[in-house]
């Protein structure tokens, strides 16, 4: 058995971001860039009006207003009229179109009225207001976005309106979830005595799917060593990470451990001091990663969240990797056993924390309503109201 912080250091040394890959932009939202980005363009690509208004020459108008101008023209979003406006001219302009050469100014309309082929200026300005100066925000060649940045969709519209239309990333890993247990019947279906729902396929390939995961497969099996094998030979031919929910523990029925030995799955942990969750299973395989999970639902999730997540977080490049922690204050005193670290399911608002009722690992209902694990350390029997504490913020 190893220590929490043991088995998350043992995480951190043995998991590797996968390698990039192309993705198109329209499919690229919540992956990593694998390399910095410079702008192929400036931006704005060209001088513009920020306005809908007049493009004018400030000296025609300078301390002589109220004045009215020709109007020469107009110029909409998308053209480009190659024109020079000369001395008593204005052109009808609106916003994001080329400024004609030789203006210098854009009018708002608001402050202007238009009189036949007339346009009368009746405020004073500021000479180069409302212009967009070609490369004012980005000037081509820039570093505009560096290796690591994740492609939320704001990122994703900044690299299109820089011409670019695909981009390097990590690759998300392919995940196979495996569910064992003969107990096990899905929801929808009658209950039978001595039988229970399935949870954990459902909560942790939902899990998966939150993390932006695209590749998922998912198999439910009893507890049959044979069919347990063959459906970890074909978890392996096309996956990145196998999770194992159930039959890791030393139960006559707990076939996953002994297939582990059997095949030879390196084992880097078995066994972490913490509760619920203490048979997690962590090793390698021909190069993919094997977790096994406790049956218990709870249990499983507690796991999920301490480990899988944070080893799928770095396979795909994002970090942090774990949770992200908070220090709250108490509501209500904890007493624990001690000897391990105790996850509790809480509920935190602003600086505090509650610990919830119906703690046991088999009890999801509390689970259901936390937002974050309270993390009772180990050597401690007692944990006062008022006093401080760990909590770890689950996703919401």
């Amino acid at each position: 058995m190893v220590a929490v912080k043991q088995a998350k250091d043992l995480l951190i040394k043995n998991i590797n971001s996968l390698e990039p890959i192309s993705k198109n932009l329209l499919e690229a939202v919540g992956y990593v860039m694998e390399e910095d980005i410079f702008s192929p363009i400036d931006l704005p690509p060209f001088t513009c009006s920020a306005m809908d208004g007049y493009a004018i020459r400030s000296s025609d108008v300078q301390d002589k207003l109220p004045i009215k101008l020709k109007i020469k023209g107009e110029i909409k979003a998308g053209d480009f009229k190659n024109i020079t406006v000369g001395e008593g001219y204005a052109f009808k302009i609106f916003t994001g179109a080329p400024i004609p050469f030789g203006t210098d100014y854009v009018v708002m309309q608001e402050y202007t009225q238009q009189e036949d082929d007339f346009v009368l200026i009746k405020k004073n300005f500021s000479k180069y207001e409302n212009i967009r100066w070609k490369g004012e925000e980005i000037r081509k060649g820039q570093k505009v976005l560096s290796r690591g940045t994740v492609l939320n969709p704001v990122v994703i519209g900044f690299l299109a309106i820089m011409g670019i239309d695909k981009v390097k990333v990590i690759r998300k890993p392919n995940a196979y979830l495996i569910v064992t247990g003969s107990e096990l019947v899905i929801p929808g279906t009658p209950l039978k005595l001595g039988k229970v729902y399935d949870s954990n396929s459902f909560s942790i390939y939902s899990a998966l799917k939150d993390m932006g995961i695209e590749r998922i497969s998912m198999v439910r099996r009893g507890d049959d060593f044979r069919a347990i094998h063959k459906a970890f030979e074909k978890a392996i031919a096309g996956s990145d990470v196998i999770i194992f929910s159930g039959g890791v523990s030393v139960g006559k029925y707990d076939f996953v451990r002994e297939l582990f030995e059997k095949v030879g799955v390196e084992t880097i942990f078995y066994k972490v001091e913490q509760k619920p969750g203490k048979p997690i299973y962590f090793g390698r395989y021909k190069g993919k990663i094997i977790f096994g999970l406790p049956g218990n639902p709870v249990s499983s999730l507690v796991c999920f969240y301490g480990y899988v997540y944070p080893a799928i977080r770095k396979m795909m490049g994002l970090y942090p990797i774990f949770l992200e922690e908070k220090t709250l204050s108490l509501l209500k005193e904890i007493r624990n056993k001690g000897g391990k670290v105790n996850f509790l399911r809480g509920m935190f608002y602003s600086n505090t924390v509650m610990p919830l009722k119906y703690q046991s690992s088999h009890m999801l209902s509390s689970f259901a309503k936390s937002n974050c694990l309270i993390v009772v350390p180990r050597n401690r029997k007692l944990l006062k109201k008022g006093e401080k504490v760990k909590v770890q913020i689950l996703p919401m």
